[in-house]
Parts: C-alpha cells; sequence; structure tokens
C-alpha cells in the first residue's frame, strides 16, 4: 500500500512538472495577448474560490457561523485589510461564536 502511494504522489509531482515546464521551455521570447495575461492571473483564485466556498459553510456545527465568518472575512477584504488581520480576525470571530452558541 506504501509503494502504491507513494507512485501516485511522484507521478502527481512529474505530471504536475510537466504541465507547468511545457510552457516556459515552448514560449521562450513570445509576450501573451492582454487578454491571455489577464485571463491567466485570474483563474487560480477562482479555482481555489469554487473549491473553498462549499468547506467553509460546512466548517462548522451550524452554518450560521459559518456564514457570520464568511461575511466577516469578505468584509475585512473588500475594506483593503491585511491578510493576516483577515485570516486571524476571521479565526477569532468564528471560535467566539462557537464558544457562545445556544
Amino acid at each position: 500500500m506504501e509503494t502504491k502511494f507513494l507512485m501516485v504522489i511522484l507521478g502527481s509531482m512529474f505530471i504536475n512538472y510537466f504541465l507547468r515546464a511545457v510552457p516556459v521551455i515552448c514560449h521562450t521570447g513570445k509576450k501573451p495577448g492582454s487578454f491571455l495575461k489577464s485571463f491567466l492571473e485570474y483563474i487560480p483564485f477562482a479555482a481555489i474560490g469554487a473549491l473553498l466556498f462549499p468547506d467553509v459553510l460546512y466548517s462548522t456545527d451550524t452554518m450560521w457561523i459559518s456564514l457570520a465568518g464568511l461575511i466577516f472575512a469578505g468584509t475585512l477584504i473588500l475594506l483593503k485589510k491585511n491578510m493576516l488581520l483577515v485570516v486571524s480576525g476571521t479565526i477569532f470571530l468564528v471560535y467566539l461564536l462557537n464558544m457562545i452558541k445556544p
């Protein structure tokens, strides 16, 4: 079982490296267009958001605490606060709400 698990990890590592190395090797000296460049800049944020959003809602026993944390974090982000403040403040708020929940 350990050998199979190690092979999956190594295979994933090589595939990931290959997919990142090929464009660098093939497109040296070429600059992508402005649309493609902006599209590729926002894809990671959209993918992480789509993957994390459901887990955020079900991260606590009650969904209203999760929603309160999500709204609090979103508000701090829109106010352009420091990311450390956003993360630590949201964790602290959710912790407090879990302590006082009925």
